[in-house]
């Protein structure tokens, strides 16, 4: 086994150790749909207060036009009946005002129940909306401050294992790490396969015993014939890995 191999090992396995820490950074929810979630609600929130406040605006426009009606009917009502008039035309007259202002109000009072049961319901609506506002503003806080701590403490990981990496990188000679580093990035981060006796881990591939003797006993790198990796054994095969190996192969 080449001199290095022990150190490319391990290298490896930080290397590994760090795809995974950057894999959790990436799939860190920071919050991105709850935003767009909590936009939505403003937008909708905002919508039926709108709504709200133009019923509310006719419901108090439509009051005062009763108001008025009513009073001026009851005003002509009094002038009608008082005992002040005396002219059977003018009396009339007065007569049929006074009804015509008992349809206005009669109308304005009918609109008006239809408008309370609207702006009840579109109050009603406007706080569950709140609601739900207040809800998902206080999730995507809660989501923020989760997202801004796993961050921090993945990257400090992550820091400390390249310092580590670093480290161990310095014990191995520019030629080998150039062919770790190498294999790495065109073999999906895994360049060092691990070997179970006489099967590489990375591709289950059989692994030939002449190449297992190589790696055990020589002093160069051993690749794997499938899938080209670095191998690294941690045990010497024994029978049992034979008969498993002679298995696969059938």
């Amino acid at each position: 086994m080449h001199k290095d191999m022990s150190r490319l090992h391990e290298l490896q396995q930080i290397d590994t150790a760090i795809a995974e820490l950057q894999r959790e950074l990436r799939g860190l929810d920071d919050g991105t749909a709850l935003r767009g979630r909590l936009g939505e609600a403003k937008a909708e929130l905002e919508r039926r207060q709108g709504a709200l406040h133009d019923n509310s605006a006719v419901q108090s426009k439509k009051e005062a036009e009763l108001e008025k009606a009513d009073g001026k009917r009851k005003a002509l009502m009094a002038k009608a009946y008082g005992g002040t008039i005396g002219n059977p035309k003018e009396l009339e007259t007065l007569e049929k005002e006074i009804a015509s202002l008992g349809r206005t109000k009669d109308r304005i009072e009918t609109e008006l129940l239809e408008l309370f049961d609207a702006v009840d319901g579109q109050s009603k609506a406007a706080r569950e909306q709140e609601a739900l506002v207040a809800s998902l503003q206080s999730r995507l806080e809660q989501t923020v401050a989760t997202h801004e701590a796993e961050q921090a403490r993945l990257n400090g990981e992550i820091d400390r294992l390249n310092e580590e990496r670093d480290g161990v990188a310095a014990t191995v000679q520019a030629a080998s790490l150039q062919t770790y580093d190498r294999l790495r990035e065109r073999l999906a981060n895994l360049a060092v396969a691990v070997t179970d006796g006489h099967i590489c881990t990375a591709c289950r591939m059989n692994i030939p015993i002449v190449r297992i003797n190589h790696l055990i006993e020589g002093s160069d790198f051993e690749k794997c014939e499938s899938c080209l990796r670095l191998l690294w054994i941690d045990r010497e095969p024994d029978d049992t890995d034979a008969d498993d190996s002679a298995g696969a192969a059938e």
